[in-house]
């Protein structure tokens, strides 16, 4: 689906609204000024959708080449994508970069709502029907990093969001967030926790009585954009569409400048829309901070993704596959397939001229398609381009999980139903989402490590296992997608 208001993709030749050019040109532009030869070849593909995926590991491999590379291609990806797609509203078409500073058609009044509990003193994190805190949590944390689903770095900096209760509040902060209905959204653990939160989705009075309802149970206090043109309760006025309502929705943002913002992006959307809903996003953050603003752009990252990560998750990747474990499995399996299927998941270490070591992990799902990489990679961009430019941003990778985007597909639910058999964990939205949140608030209070910046994103990922499983992981796809088929498809078996 592509939207036809607001920040979309511009008509072709045909007088259509395809995202399928626009996205292939803006990886052809990302990479020109460091790899122009790259650039040609993208420019070149006669079958994006087809090819894309094939694509994104070579650019991900040349973000390893030096950290001025890596800054090179996200300001250069994020540049053109701006610069490509537009806004456009009653037959007027705009750049992005002033979209957000046109008059709005209506302005946002607020609906304030005061939870009625007691903020959480501790970080709780509920996982299959318990609740872990205290030892219990740092054991269940330990038990992770031993298993490879989660990185060290993870659980250090969860044990220390422990260490802090005080931090759950985000004293001195308050945090917007786009996407406040979604499976996985941090508006309950922030309500539980006493945050200041500005909640933002769609308007959808279903969504708001659910988001009112958390609100009201939570300890926080809850700032909602309602419509005044509209009769009817709150739910019934309540929310914004951010891919159509850019200039609304920054003049709203604009009025709570009295101290620093989160802007957490927590919307996901199929196809095209995902990408005009990021880059939505991403041009209202940056015009409050051409505002004066001080802004924090966060996102949680997908693990379905190309990654460059740290040599320890390489080499710890490489021991279990020596084990006495997956050996059993890896010969027979790679025998039967001819080589293809329990493929190693890392081939060679990767050198920055830095000095930096990293390991490229290609773990693209190609039924998410090229629009589900280029809204995540843009993410990644803007995460980048902020720290470059001496601003504070969060960026962390979630890690496999069930939400309703994934299980409606029977063919990714059934490679999530089959995924210890390849070592991974897919986590419940709850533990998700409070994990996610905890580590959010982490990086509110801790000074980042310096470091390259595509060792950055990786820093503290909790990726499910996708980095330090022994074998690559599309390689296997096809055992793990048989495993869970009779429980991916039998309706009457829960999702666990």
């Amino acid at each position: 689906m592509v939207s036809d208001v607001g920040v979309v993709f511009p008509l072709d030749k045909s007088g259509k609204r395809g995202s399928l050019a626009v996205n292939q040109a803006i990886w052809a532009d990302a990479v020109r000024g460091v790899d122009p030869d790259l650039a040609k070849r993208i420019d070149a593909s006669k079958s994006w959708r087809k090819e894309y995926a094939a694509f994104i590991p070579e650019i991900t491999a040349l973000c390893a080449s030096s950290r001025e590379a890596a800054e090179a291609i996200a300001a250069a990806g994020l540049e053109s994508a701006r610069s490509r797609i537009v806004f456009e509203r009653d037959g007027q078409v705009t750049s992005l970069d002033v979209a957000a500073d046109l008059a709005p058609a209506f302005e946002f009044a607020t609906e304030t709502v005061q939870g009625k509990a007691v903020p959480a003193s501790e970080l709780v994190v509920p996982y299959l029907g318990k609740e872990l805190r205290g030892d219990a949590l740092r054991r269940k944390l330990a038990d992770w990093v031993a298993h490879g689903i989660i990185e060290p770095s993870a659980a250090s900096e969860l044990n220390l969001v422990i260490d802090n209760p005080q931090w759950l509040r985000l004293p001195g902060q308050r945090i917007a967030v786009l996407g406040a209905g979604a499976q996985t959204s941090p508006l309950p653990a922030l309500t539980s926790w006493g945050a200041d939160v500005l909640a933002v989705d769609l308007p959808r009075e279903q969504v708001w009585d659910r988001i009112l309802k958390t609100a009201r149970e939570g300890a926080s206090t809850v700032h909602i954009p309602v419509r005044t043109d509209v009769k009817g309760s709150v739910a019934a006025r309540a929310g914004a569409n951010v891919i159509e309502n850019v200039p609304e929705l920054a003049n709203w943002l604009r009025g709570y400048d009295d101290q620093p913002m989160v802007l957490g992006v927590y919307i996901y959307a199929d196809g095209a829309l995902h990408v005009q809903a990021t880059l939505a996003a991403d041009v209202i953050g940056t015009s409050l901070v051409a505002n004066g603003q001080t802004v924090a752009m966060a996102y949680a990252g997908t693990p379905s993704d190309c990654f460059l990560v740290s040599p320890d998750a390489v080499e710890d990747s490489n021991a279990r596959r020596r084990s006495r474990k997956w050996r059993a499995l890896e010969l027979p399996m790679r025998t039967i397939s001819v080589g293809k299927l329990y493929a190693p998941a890392y081939e060679e270490l990767l050198e920055s001229s830095d000095g930096d070591s990293m390991g490229i992990i290609d773990a693209i799902v190609t039924q998410q398609g090229p629009n589900y990489s280029l809204a995540k990679r843009l993410q990644r961009w803007r995460a980048i381009e902020s720290w470059r430019q001496g601003q504070q941003a969060s960026f962390k990778v979630a890690p496999p999980t069930w939400t309703v985007s994934v299980t409606k597909n029977r063919g990714l639910a059934a490679g999530y139903y089959g995924a210890r058999a390849a070592g991974l964990e897919v986590f419940a939205p709850e533990t998700m989402s409070v994990l996610m949140t905890a580590l959010l608030v982490h990086d509110l209070n801790v000074p980042p490590v310096d470091e390259h910046p595509e060792l950055r994103l990786t820093r503290a990922g909790v990726h499910g296992g996708y980095w330090r499983v022994p074998f690559d992981i599309r390689s296997t796809l096809l055992y793990t997608g048989m495993v869970g088929i009779p429980r991916a498809y039998l309706p009457e078996v829960q999702f666990r």
